[in-house]
């Protein structure tokens, strides 16, 4: 130890040099935070962040914010929000109000209700219908079959459609490419009897008379004589659904493109995602989850799961009366029809309800492989265009034509794929989030869009109600003051018109009941007593 200091306790290392034992002082983690969160607002020039006091416990609403992290926060729609003006400067916000409707409970009653067994059993009629079979008798002829019977009769049916055309028309139809003859719907039934490998080596090993085969295993017999049919029917079924696939991915891909630029640029939508911060920031005021600069967006299906503390309305019912109170939006005429008519209605956000819709159809795996499979059957016809020019069975020329007109639309569709990705990319990066596939993040939007139009109808029906109660006792007041006005002037008549006299009240009150009149009997009374005088 050093001279004149105090030796440690046994187990205990000295006190470093020039320095003594001193306590470890707590930081207060609320403190920390205010810190941190000040520390950001610097860094990213945003505005500081709101602290509320309210005057009663609030109720939790438990979302999922973003960290107090620059690089989580910064080129999102939370930097924008975080530098635009205090919210209350703009629209009028009712605390107090606000306090009344989403306080905490103090005292909370369970409720006791029995289970419900109403079990509704449906009667389920089975419906057999019968078919009546005609059985149509053949000419006894003797035909040999070579492929197994199940495959044949199958292979039979889906023939009998191509009546008018011969097997070897069908082939021809084929090799020429000739749409006329043989559409999309033929080649794919083609396609789905074709005979295999093992079925070609079947027939063409058949020594005997081919007139004698049956009909199934002709057809086979004439698909095997040509070489490479089956690649030049898929060649030809490309040339046919290229017209259907093209247009449709160019459509998906603008669906992207178009949802990611809407919502990017839809101050409506900044607007909203701005008072929803607002109020998440109020409720969870004094807890950790108050220091964020915003919100994941799986917490946008929070809002209408909170109830307030009547249990009458929501937080996002709450928060559709701001809205349209701010935009003029319940200023409307009154509507009758409120059920009938409230779904044609424009919403609040209806310009993107329909764009994001249609993005949220749009599968991103789907996409991606029709586009692959499109160059893969680009590359195969042009090879095989090369090489059956050698043949006795060249490609027309419309095959090559159609190979000049697909690559350019290839390419134009692979150049609208490419900005489709990149401002996928950027729209997540927006709203902090994390890229993944295209119907994911828009699926999340769409439902969200619908629950706020949904609430907005629960609103206008409210409106509307409250509406018609006023109109109906301003009628019936109306009515009243109609039917008073009509009723006094015979309250008058009836005051005027003079009352008959009471003879028996005004005979009682001059005679005595001796019968004589009050005022003699009076006056004798008098005498009487100044006599005795």
């Amino acid at each position: 130890p050093p001279p004149g200091g105090i030796p440690p306790p046994p187990g205990l290392l000295p006190p470093p040099p020039g320095g003594s034992f001193c306590s470890v002082t707590k930081v207060d983690p609320t403190q920390a935070r205010i810190q941190k969160a000040t520390k950001v607002a610097e860094e990213l020039d945003l505005n500081p962040l709101l602290m509320f006091t309210p005057k009663t416990k609030m109720r939790r609403f438990h979302w999922e914010h973003i960290d107090l992290d620059p690089n989580r926060i910064k080129d999102t729609v939370w930097h924008d929000i975080g530098q635009m003006d205090t919210l209350e400067q703009e629209v009028e916000f009712d605390r107090k109000g606000f306090e009344s409707l989403f306080h905490e409970r103090t005292k909370s009653k369970p409720k006791t209700g029995g289970k419900n067994n109403n079990s509704s059993e449906g009667n389920t009629d089975d419906i057999t219908s019968h078919r009546i079979k005609t059985k149509r008798k053949a000419e006894k002829k003797i035909t040999i079959e070579l492929v197994e019977s199940r495959r044949s009769y199958n292979v039979d049916i889906t023939l009998s459609r191509f009546k008018q055309l011969s097997y070897s028309d069908m082939a021809n139809a084929v090799l020429n490419m000739n749409d006329q003859v043989m559409g999309l719907e033929g080649i794919q039934r083609m396609n789905s009897v074709f005979p295999s490998k093992e079925e070609i080596n079947l027939v063409s090993t058949y020594t005997g008379n081919p007139s004698m085969l049956g009909t199934v295993e002709q057809f086979f017999l004439t698909m095997a004589s040509i070489p490479g049919l089956r690649t030049r029917m898929k060649n030809f079924r490309f040339l046919l659904e290229f017209s259907q696939v093209a247009p449709k991915i160019e459509q998906s891909l603008k669906s992207i493109i178009e949802a990611c630029r809407l919502i990017t640029s839809s101050e409506r939508l900044r607007f909203l995602l701005r008072l929803m911060l607002f109020c998440g920031l109020y409720l969870n005021s004094g807890t950790k989850k108050a220091f964020t600069f915003g919100f994941r967006l799986n917490s946008l299906f929070k809002y209408r799961s909170l109830r307030s503390t009547d249990r009458k309305t929501t937080l996002l019912h709450y928060i559709v009366q701001i809205v349209n109170k701010h935009y003029q939006l319940d200023q409307g005429p009154d509507t009758h029809a409120v059920a009938s008519s409230t779904s044609r209605d424009p919403g609040f956000l209806d310009n993107l309800r329909d764009g994001v819709k249609r993005a949220s159809r749009v599968e991103m795996a789907y996409v991606e492989s029709e586009i692959k499979q499109i160059f893969q059957s680009l590359s195969l016809l042009k090879v095989c265009i090369k090489e059956a020019s050698k043949t006795d069975h060249p490609y027309p020329k419309k095959a090559s034509e159609f190979c000049a007109y697909a690559e350019d639309r290839y390419a134009q569709i692979n150049k609208d794929l490419a900005i489709c990705h990149r401002e996928f990319a950027e729209v997540c990066q927006y709203f902090g989030e994390k890229e993944g596939a295209w119907e994911e993040f828009f699926c999340v939007w769409d439902r969200f869009f619908s629950e706020y139009h949904r609430a907005e109808m629960d609103v206008a029906r409210v409106l509307a109600n409250a509406r018609r109660l006023r109109k109906r006792e301003m009628y019936e007041k109306q009515r009243r003051e109609a039917k008073a006005k009509k009723d006094r002037p015979k309250k008058q008549q009836m005051s005027k018109t003079p009352q008959p006299k009471n003879t028996v009240a005004r005979r009682s009150s001059k005679t005595t009941f001796a019968g004589a009149p009050k005022d003699s009997l009076e006056s004798k009374m008098m005498l009487e007593a100044f006599d005795a005088l």
